[in-house]
């Protein structure tokens, strides 16, 4: 099955799948250049969209979503439980609002959330024709080299814990952060080892792509199973074995 991927800003994707456009973390207004706004735009205008927030955090979460997502033909949110308490002056009631480690059936999505080691949840669905998805939001391997040692048996143990289950998963298409300042990668290259998902994306990169290019290798993986973007809109197709 082919699905068709867009690189917005960040860890905002789009990721086509049939007649659906699955959006990842819309930034907040501050983070939008109109370059980013239009590419988004442009992608969802005439579709059916679902769009999810992994968090709060201003780079991952667009308090007017619905006005950036005019344009498309229908919307729903899936939207973490932390957003809503940040925000109680917004009307969520259209939204499925998700807590960490919880099961959920949403217009044909099958849901499952994790509980994130940052704010909110990461998310794994599997969509009506099959494709599995984990979008990791800002879960990730942040093994910061100030840490404290009991601060990284920490934070390794709970992303190993994270990778085993994606295991038992098997999503054919892995978002996770894949941060420079970090020898891991932020558990970068771990995920794919273990995962062996089909496409794998590289998030977080806060609009510095261009050591991007290339990454495939780090991450032990072929080129033609990353999606390697440099600017805002770059888009590709992939070729999912779905069964």
């Amino acid at each position: 099955m082919q699905v068709r991927l867009v690189h917005i800003f960040h860890n905002c994707f789009v990721l086509e799948v049939g007649e659906i456009s699955y959006v990842f973390d819309i930034p907040a207004d501050r983070f939008r250049s109109k370059k980013v706004l239009t590419a988004l735009q442009r992608s969802l205008c005439g579709r059916d969209v679902v769009v999810f927030f992994s968090h709060s955090h201003q780079d991952h979460f667009a308090p007017d979503y619905r006005e950036v997502c005019l344009g498309a033909k229908s919307l729903q949110a899936v939207i973490s439980d932390d957003i809503e308490e940040m925000y109680p002056d917004l009307d969520f009631s259209d939204a499925l609002i998700v807590e960490p480690d919880e099961d959920y059936e949403f217009n044909g999505l099958a849901i499952r959330t994790f509980m994130s080691n940052d704010l909110g949840v990461a998310f794994f669905f599997r969509t009506a024709e099959g494709v599995k998805v984990y979008n990791g939001g800002d879960l990730a391997c942040w093994d910061w080299e100030n840490a404290s040692p009991n601060e990284l048996v920490f934070t390794r143990s709970f992303f190993s814990s994270v990778v085993e289950k994606m295991t038992e998963y098997s999503p054919h298409i892995v978002f996770s952060n894949v941060d420079r300042r970090l020898e891991s990668l932020a558990g970068g290259p771990q995920l794919v080892k273990e995962v062996k998902p089909q496409v794998f994306v590289p998030t977080h990169a806060l609009g510095r792509t261009q050591w991007l290019q290339g990454i495939h290798e780090r991450l032990g993986i072929d080129e033609s199973d990353c999606f390697t973007y440099r600017r805002t809109g770059d888009t590709q197709f992939f070729d999912l074995d779905v069964r």
